[in-house]
């Protein structure tokens, strides 16, 4: 006869032991890394509880990780991979009910994906070109899948996007022609391939993506380039590093610091990897780059001509009376002077410092309040406006950079994308 196995007592004390342990952990885990929001920080309870997760969990997988590489590179590479992995879960909410056609074709040596409504079943006869954000050495194409599908979907328009190579291992100004190549060839086979109108194209991008799209512009104006851009886009961009004190840079050390959002250094050494300068040998410059010493003295001219709306944007744009530090003394550095002199004025380089913006397609600026970015983009619509250029220039006050990464998780980013789609669509559609 068979003795059936003894059941091993189940030790009740130790389970909720153990859960009581957890639940401490985490309580205490949370209250470590709760840092309150500040006032005005999105719209609805549920994107500012959203954003109360979201942003210590960025903190946890990039930012404080990043910070403890002692070489720059390696900090870009962390946090090149780590955005990479979390992108994957955003936009799931998503639906383009199988739409859209997706491929990847590969033009003059560039990759892009191509979004195509399914049966070229468009709306419109014309295109819209999208460039990614990330600071020249971050994203990609696949980060920004979700939110370029949706407006596909939504708009019922060709989109293009551009995998366009990364700094530090590709330089300025080799973004700017990878994306011109890939132009080149849409504009050159895009009416036969696709039966678009190719002076119904609109140029796109955020952040540094942003800057790339200003560029290729202006590029296009100033060598007479047929046919013409109908419209560009421009999110939160990324248009020059010559001033790093301007009020929305200040907010940021005073209110900001610490949050997982773009901060100063990072656009320091984002923006100098870029220009090609080898960060891991010369960090020690950063201190002297965000105070501005970092700008020759006969420079000084031709800066303050360029951002000559930036007292405007000062006086009218205050962050509600919250207390902002004066600027700070400038920590002069002659190296770094001498590194960026050939950078800081360069209109390719720094599109916000070229003179004549005369002549530039219809544009439309998206700017946010809780961004160090703020004051160039504000700036640069009040130039683009001076010039006679037409002006669209919307500040969504509770914003913060790169929210349309959230596109379908947060009521400001998904309203600040319908916005985009009309204003785009009004565009081609009247081109």
């Amino acid at each position: 006869m068979m003795l059936k196995a003894e059941k091993k007592p189940i030790h009740v004390r130790s389970i909720v032991i153990s859960i009581v342990t957890l639940s401490l952990f985490l309580l205490l885990t949370g209250y470590c890394l709760h840092k309150p929001l500040p006032d005005g920080f999105t719209v609805t309870q549920w994107d500012r509880t959203v954003m109360h997760v979201v942003e210590p969990a960025l903190r946890v997988a990039y930012y404080y990780p990043s910070r403890m590489f002692s070489k720059a590179s390696n900090m870009v590479y962390w946090t090149r991979g780590a955005l990479n992995i979390l992108s994957k879960t955003l936009g799931l909410l998503v639906d383009t009910q199988g739409q859209i056609d997706i491929e990847w074709q590969n033009w003059n040596g560039t990759p892009v994906k191509i979004y195509r409504p399914i049966n070229n079943q468009t709306s419109t006869d014309g295109a819209v070109i999208f460039i990614h954000g990330g600071g020249f050495a971050l994203g990609n194409v696949e980060m920004y899948d979700s939110l370029v599908e949706r407006m596909a979907f939504e708009m019922k328009t060709l989109f293009i996007s551009i995998e366009y190579r990364l700094s530090p291992e590709t330089v300025f100004p080799g973004g700017i022609l990878d994306c011109e190549a890939a132009i080149d060839h849409f504009y050159q086979f895009g009416e036969i391939q696709f039966g678009v109108n190719t002076s119904k194209v609109v140029i796109m991008g955020d952040s540094a993506g942003g800057n790339l799209a200003t560029v290729v512009a202006q590029r296009r104006v100033a060598r007479k380039a047929l046919p013409a851009l109908a419209g560009q886009v421009l999110i939160y961009p990324l248009l020059q590093m010559a001033d790093m004190q301007t009020v929305s840079y200040r907010y940021f050390h005073t209110r900001l610091n610490g949050y997982a959002l773009v901060d100063p250094e990072s656009v320091a050494y984002y923006y100098m990897f870029y220009a090609g300068i080898d960060m891991d040998e010369k960090a020690y410059l950063i201190p002297s780059v965000v105070s501005n010493g970092h700008v020759a003295k006969h420079l000084h001219k031709e800066v303050e001509e360029m951002m000559s709306y930036r007292t405007v944007i000062e006086t009218t744009r205050n962050y509600n009376n919250h207390s902002i530090s004066e600027r700070w003394q400038i920590e002069k550095n002659y190296e770094a002077q001498d590194l960026m002199k050939p950078f800081l004025t360069n209109p390719d380089f720094s599109p916000l410092m070229r003179k004549d913006l005369s002549n530039l397609p219809p544009t439309m600026v998206i700017t946010c309040e809780f961004d160090v970015l703020r004051d160039e983009g504000l700036i640069y619509a009040k130039r683009l406006e001076a010039s006679g250029v037409p002006t669209t220039s919307i500040h969504y006050e509770n914003g913060f950079h790169a929210m349309l990464n959230f596109h379908s998780e947060l009521h400001e980013a998904s309203k600040s994308v319908e916005d985009i789609e009309q204003w785009t669509l009004n565009i081609i559609n009247n081109a």
